[in-house]
């Protein structure tokens, strides 16, 4: 077996085996990079220089195999080296062909992947942003980044119409502890004016909206917006932006939690949406968001277990259409319910 081995590998002219082996070799470095480009959000010349890598391997195994496959003839001289088989050819050929398929597609998926970026305008923006847009593309900038008032760098952004409502004039704000977070434009110059960062108000920690009422929570207070008044400042509390499971379900554009209650089993949730393939699942005591638990469900309800007795916990649920090779594409978050532990 060996040996008939060794012959069909030296058969083939030099020129076949040559183009053979640096067209499997490629083909690799194309499928390696296109992969990097999706699943590790690497940029395309990047990928493609780091999956070269792999072109001195390849060149070191397939010296490899010929000199392995001339020893064999040697060793059994006599039973020759049989002619180029036509369907090994066409195998070959069918393989490159498969191998080129799945590589355009992993090519085609990640050049969707980024057009949202590429068909925003072109500004400079910082990198922290940049980073933030790169992994969520969410809108788009609307122009350079700026230093406003009181020192704040902020950079002008364009919310999605189906999620702006009342409020299509936004900032991108980076805070010192935490990634890239969205402002309305009114709350952010409302947060200005009390000082921004260095003011009574310091920094943003986490902000929600709904199409009646926008807010960010500050580590001394909150801004609440709501629809046709001005922004006002809520000094040394939280606005915990939940709503009642009971009351109407407004906007439709993402789910509403319709049940929401504790027993010894923990905390039991349902909710109604249309048609998704999964659902994601967030939960926190209101006190400390930045230890949120999530947790991915198929159907249309839960129950939530391990939990801390006499502790009050914020809920929300965000629905998500799987895509292949891509991120899943999520909608907004639920308005948050509020659920006591007990």
């Amino acid at each position: 077996m060996a040996v008939d081995w060794a012959g069909q590998w030296l058969a083939a002219p030099r020129w076949w085996r040559t183009l053979r082996d640096a067209g499997a070799t490629m083909l690799a470095v194309v499928c390696l990079a296109a992969l990097a480009t999706v699943m590790a959000e690497a940029d395309g010349p990047v990928a493609l220089s780091g999956a070269a890598g792999c072109l001195p391997l390849a060149a070191y195994w397939t010296w490899r195999q010929a000199r392995h496959a001339r020893m064999l003839i040697r060793l059994a001289p006599g039973m020759g080296e049989p002619a180029p088989s036509r369907g090994l050819a066409v195998r070959a050929l069918a393989a490159f062909l498969a191998a080129g398929s799945a590589a355009a597609a992993l090519v085609i998926a990640a050049d969707h992947e980024r057009a949202a970026i590429a068909d925003c305008p072109r500004f400079t923006i910082d990198a922290p942003v940049r980073e933030w847009w790169t992994r969520d593309r969410f809108g788009c900038p609307a122009g350079d980044t700026l230093v406003g008032a009181a020192g704040v760098r902020y950079t002008p952004w364009t919310v999605p119409a189906k999620y702006a409502g009342r409020r299509p004039e936004h900032v991108a704000y980076v805070p010192p502890e935490a990634g890239a977070m969205l402002l309305p434009m009114a709350i952010f110059n409302a947060w200005t004016a009390e000082g921004g960062p260095s003011g009574r108000l310091g920094q943003p920690v986490d902000s929600g909206a709904d199409l009646d009422v926008a807010y960010v929570n500050f580590h001394g207070g909150a801004i609440v917006w709501s629809a046709g008044a001005p922004p006002k400042v809520q000094w040394g509390q939280r606005y915990a932006g939940a709503r009642e499971p009971g009351s109407a379900c407004v906007p439709d554009d993402r789910p509403c939690v319709t049940t929401a209650y504790a027993d010894a089993d923990g905390i039991h949730l349902r909710w109604q949406y249309g048609e998704a393939d999964a659902f994601n699942v967030a939960w926190w005591p209101r006190d400390e968001l930045g230890s949120a638990t999530g947790r991915e469900v198929a159907g249309y309800e839960v129950t939530l277990s391990g939990l801390r007795p006499s502790t009050v916990y914020l809920v929300e649920v965000a629905a998500c259409r799987k895509r292949f090779l891509q991120r899943s594409d999520c909608t907004r978050p639920s308005a948050r319910v509020i659920v006591r532990v007990r």
